[in-house]
């Protein structure tokens, strides 16, 4: 999954042993972005089906998977590593040091958008060159493509505010929550509209018209924070005689930059294979199981990951309240493994028919989706919280070293792939052969593994002695605990009661709702003392 990084926190006046601790708590500031994700994913969800049963798969799946593919990366690369550096940089004491600090940030902040343009150039005329006549053959696809671009650049011009607003003390998280939530809910309604309105024969336009309309709000929003200064997202102050950028941001972008070419490939192996090998019809069915199985990762994962890059940029990498975040995440990670696994194996064939509409069925969109959510969001859930750490205390050094793995990953990726897709062996797990839809799948799995390896051995060699490996394993009973569910709903699902009718499919449904609750709460009794010590420490007080 890609990472996205965020703001900054101010420091707490009162001191621990070994260090200030975050005044603003990541648990906090985890609450209000995963209530900017709900409120606004619910809604664009909603939205979401309506679009599904409008737009054909040949559409839908050149828009989620090709356009924005290009889209994620031109953004990816050109602002990813940049926008880390300069959350990880520190503002000195007041004086005119500091005044000098915050123009090479704001110079360098506006290094993105110059990047965009060449990079979008440079990754359109990749696409076109590459595209069959199938895909560059439908209506309005070249203009369609253009406001995708264009709206990528949009996003990459606010990137000065966007640093200001989270550099802040307090960060701003008002103005994000603002646009963002916007941004996808505008992007939503008027795709929708445009194509109840143009029409099929316009799909894709309609698709890009929403995707500059959410562009444009995010716009708007981060303009008037500086009083509609368009210039001020372009220009620079400069004093003559003065070093523009600061050296040592610069080398820390520059390796941040070079590593998230490498992690983008990885991130969008799936999709960029996928726009490959498969059909149009087949990038349709792979775009609506990854929609779906995205939902939980957008609502949870994204917001936990940039808090605690938030806590971790703004603290000592090494500091007991530091190794306790860490080795708790990791656990409520592996917990919500156990969860889907005895959730989603049992109760996945009722849930699909509501899911997925009929034209979908037909497509390999079930089988992705089950796949994806058994086993793709466990890891990714795993390996974005432990790459978040590599990426707010990692050396450039080490940065260079964890490209190596990511070079590795790919090559398991590679291997992964071609393995399944043409060699034969019993398909112990399959009814029949794995797809080139599930293929993919199993091969991202493998290559997030080799990165989670290395990022957990990162750790380990950061905190040394003071880490045990034996704090991030779940607790024994809410594994047995888990077990019992699983077992009480695969006996409830098979007596085939939900297939009937809908009495027999609430009952189903219901009593994994409850079992859910259930299960959450005894996660909460049992880690109970580590979130109260947690809390204790974030507010700068000593734990006992």
């Amino acid at each position: 999954m890609t990472s996205h990084p965020s703001p900054i926190p101010t420091k707490s006046e009162e001191t621990q042993s070994t260090e200030n601790a975050p005044s603003s708590s990541p648990l906090r500031t985890a609450r209000s972005l995963v209530l900017l994700q709900l409120l606004s994913r619910l809604l664009t969800f909603t939205l979401n089906q309506v679009l599904l049963r409008l737009a054909s798969p040949a559409v839908f799946g050149t828009a989620a998977i090709q356009f924005d593919l290009i889209c994620s990366t031109i953004l990816f690369l050109s602002r990813e590593g940049i926008r880390n550096a300069l959350l990880r940089t520190k503002s000195n004491p007041p004086g005119d040091d500091v005044q000098k600090d915050e123009r090479q940030v704001k110079a360098l902040s506006k290094i993105p958008f110059q990047l965009g343009l060449i990079i979008s150039v440079i990754v359109g005329s990749i696409y076109i060159y590459s595209s069959d006549s199938t895909t560059t053959s439908q209506p309005n696809f070249y203009p369609s493509l253009g406001m995708y671009i264009l709206s990528s650049l949009m996003e990459l011009s606010i990137e000065p505010v966007y640093i200001a607003i989270h550099r802040s003390k307090p960060p701003r998280l008002g103005v994000r929550l603002r646009a963002e939530g916007g941004m996808a809910i505008v992007r939503s309604v008027v795709t929708v509209i445009s194509l109840w309105g143009l029409g099929d024969k316009n799909a894709l336009l309609s698709f890009a018209l929403g995707q500059v309309a959410g562009a444009g709000w995010l716009l708007v929003v981060y303009l008037k924070e500086v009083k509609w200064d368009v210039n001020s997202l372009f220009r620079a102050d400069r004093i003559e005689g003065e070093t523009r950028f600061n050296s040592q941001t610069v080398s820390l972008a520059l390796a941040n930059t070079g590593q998230s070419f490498i992690k983008h490939l990885l991130t969008e192996a799936d999709r960029i294979a996928v726009a490959r090998i498969c059909p149009l019809d087949g990038q349709g069915g792979y775009a609506v199981a990854m929609n779906y199985g995205s939902l939980i990762a957008r609502i949870i994962f994204q917001p936990l990951e940039e808090s605690l890059l938030l806590h971790y940029s703004s603290s000592s990498p090494t500091s007991p309240h530091t190794i306790s975040l860490y080795t708790l995440t990791i656990r409520l990670s592996l917990y919500l493994a156990t969860i889907i696994l005895s959730f989603v194996q049992p109760l996945y064939p009722s849930l699909s028919v509501i899911l997925l509409p009929k034209q979908y069925q037909s497509t390999s969109a079930p089988s992705i989706l089950h796949l994806y959510l058994i086993s793709y969001i466990p890891l990714m859930s795993l390996n974005g919280i432990t790459e978040t750490f590599v990426t707010s205390s990692a050396t450039p050094k080490q940065i260079k070293e964890q490209s190596k793995w990511m070079i590795a990953s790919s090559l398991v990726f590679a291997l992964t792939l071609f393995g399944l897709t043409n060699t034969d062996f019993d398909t112990h797990f399959w009814n029949t052969r794995p797809t080139r839809e599930e293929s993919l799948i199993l091969a991202s799995c493998s290559a997030m593994l080799v990165r989670i390896v290395f990022s957990f051995l990162h750790a380990k060699s950061t905190f040394s002695t003071k880490f045990r490996v034996k704090d991030v394993l779940p607790d024994l009973r809410i594994i047995i605990w888990n077990f019992s569910v699983w077992f009480l709903l695969d006996k409830l699902a098979k007596t085939g009661r939900w297939k009937v009718n809908w009495k027999g499919w609430i009952e189903l449904i219901g009593a994994g709702g409850v079992l859910g609750l259930v299960t959450l709460g005894f996660i909460f009794l049992v880690e109970r003392g580590r979130l109260h010590d947690l809390r204790s420490s974030s507010k700068g007080k000593k734990v006992e």
